[in-house]
């Protein structure tokens, strides 16, 4: 039970991370747009990064959040340990596609082959966590299923 509660906050905490990290640093996002439309509400602390700290957490941090808890919320939907490829392989392919199609005018953005390297690097850290201290749980899951 502790193990599902630290994979569910391993879902959660980079989702509500990265959502904070847009709205501080990344004023001209879409999300922090209609965030604060709904909010009514629109600030940024830091505009233009300064130091590679702030340019890395500018331009890679929020999607590298976010690309870590979508491998943990795949991970979880299918909830086996052969779902850790799974969930990495499908994590990357749409965090790629999400990539690609901001070259086209439908989805406005500025394409980068590094957001889909960060993003992939994220996901390869947040498989490695699963295979490490989650697998056995997932195992332990399939077995109470199918004994079930």
């Amino acid at each position: 039970m502790k193990k599902k509660v630290l994979l569910v906050a391993n879902i959660i905490v980079p989702l509500l991370l990265g959502a904070l990290f847009y709205v501080i640093v990344a004023p001209d996002v879409i999300f922090v747009n209609v965030l604060g439309s709904l909010i009514g509400s629109n600030s940024a602390i830091i505009s233009q990064p300064e130091t590679f700290l702030d340019y890395f957490v500018r331009y890679y941090m929020m999607d590298m959040l976010w690309g870590y808890s979508l491998v943990f919320a795949l991970f979880f939907c299918f909830g086996n340990n052969a779902a850790v490829k799974k969930a990495f392989i499908i994590a990357f392919i749409f965090s790629t596609a999400m990539e690609l199609v901001q070259l086209t005018s439908f989805v406005p953005g500025t394409f980068d082959v590094w957001d889909i390297v960060m993003e992939g690097v994220a996901e390869v850290i947040a498989a490695f966590i699963i295979k490490t201290h989650f697998y056995e749980e997932a195992t332990n899951i399939c077995e109470t299923k199918q004994n079930g």
